[in-house]
């Protein structure tokens, strides 16, 4: 009786069976057999688009204008619009024949924008995109292979650099992490969900916008594109259009200009939103029974504020407060609030509050009197007790 003998080639590849006591023409066959079935595959081993797609990543698909950006909703990106540059994870397979190298070969790349390789040493990719950096592998590993296969992954795309200014707390260079979750792997493939930063996550992380905010005409500046891209976050918050929470690149400078006319019920809208401070500080001293710095939520108007400082005392003047800002343009303003603790959001009577505001509540007539008058009786006061020797 014939003894068979299996044999697994490789984990990543199908199973063959190899026959012991075969005459030659059987092994011949066989082996025939096994070249047309991995002939037949080598048009999903070789390298292509669909094998070297970025395994699901949070970002927009190439554009070259404002109307592909803003119509485009997917969720993953296109190999054509991501360019790698130093500290992108690549992972490479080479399969020479039926043999494939021990392990994936797994690079970061350099500084200089390189990636070094078994066999062809030092590889260029920076500026390319996947599809072209993989070309550029094959054609280095031809000379050395005939027919190489080649599948090419990034692993982890390099943390994003970019940059805000104008009406966010905190404007400047940020640094924003691509996030990674490794679902299950299986052999033949590897699950895995990334989350792309936005706009709207880079605007957090400065802080927030202030109030003087245009949220309806954001700019966003790209390398390749002649034209910023034009974000409407307004119609995000007004009718969930995540068009508008752009995915961002590398590179990327981002634009946040000052409103021209400021609407106090959209300030408390927008104060209620995922890229607005979680909190501001005022400052409320005077006459009220917890003077001093406090922390409110950035729509919070005036009597909010004084009502959280613990109230008007038993001394104060309960018709008008003083409010002190420092305006972004360095000038400081100060102007008297006609107080009405019913009233409802108002301009006149109970604006919308600020970071760094002041609110200075006065003592009335009847405190002010006592203590004029304290004054000029004091010193006579203490004479006369002296006089009679009375402590």
């Amino acid at each position: 009786m014939e003894i068979f003998k299996t044999t697994i080639l490789n984990t990543s590849l199908p199973r063959f069976r190899t026959v012991d006591g075969l005459s030659s023409v059987g092994k011949s066959l066989v082996q025939i057999a096994c070249t047309l079935i991995l002939s037949g595959m080598s048009t999903s081993l070789v390298a292509s688009s669909a094998l070297a797609q970025l395994l699901p990543l949070d970002s927009p698909d190439v554009v070259t204008t404002q109307e592909s950006y803003l119509s485009n909703s997917s969720s993953t990106v296109s190999l054509e619009s991501y360019t790698l540059g130093p500290g992108d994870q690549i992972r490479i397979d080479v399969l020479v024949d039926f043999e494939i190298f021990a392990e994936p070969i797994d690079q970061i790349v350099l500084l200089d924008g390189s990636l070094t390789l078994p066999w062809v040493g030092k590889i260029d990719v920076a500026g390319l995109n996947p599809i072209e950096a993989e070309l550029k592998v094959v054609n280095a590993y031809s000379r050395y292979i005939r027919n190489p296969r080649i599948t090419f992954q990034l692993l982890q795309p390099r943390p994003l650099r970019v940059s805000l200014v104008g009406e966010v707390k905190r404007p400047g260079g940020y640094t924003l992490q691509v996030n990674s979750d490794a679902g299950e792997q299986s052999e033949a493939s590897e699950s895995r969900v990334r989350f792309w930063p936005s706009l709207t996550q880079a605007i957090s992380n400065a802080g927030g916008i202030t109030r003087s905010a245009n949220v309806r005409s954001i700019q966003i500046s790209r390398d390749g594109l002649l034209e910023p891209i034009e974000v409407n976050l307004w119609s995000l918050v007004e009718t969930g259009d995540l068009r508008q929470d752009v995915l961002l690149r590398d590179g990327d400078r981002i634009i946040i200009p000052t409103a021209e006319n400021i609407d106090n019920s959209e300030v408390i809208t927008l104060a209620s939103t995922t890229f607005a401070p979680t909190s501001i500080k005022v400052n409320v001293i005077g006459e009220v029974k917890s003077p001093g710095s406090i922390e409110v939520s950035p729509n919070t108007p005036l009597n909010q504020a004084v009502l959280t400082a613990g109230g008007f005392n038993s001394r104060a003047r309960r018709s008008r407060v003083e409010l002190i800002r420092l305006n972004p343009n360095g000038n400081v303003t100060q102007r008297s609030v006609e107080i009405d603790l019913a009233q409802g959001v108002s301009n006149e009577q109970n604006p919308v509050l600020q970071d760094g505001d002041t609110i200075i509540i006065g003592r009335s007539n009847l405190a002010a009197t006592s203590d004029t008058a304290g004054l000029i009786f004091s010193p006579l006061t203490d004479l006369f007790l002296g006089i009679f020797g009375i402590n």
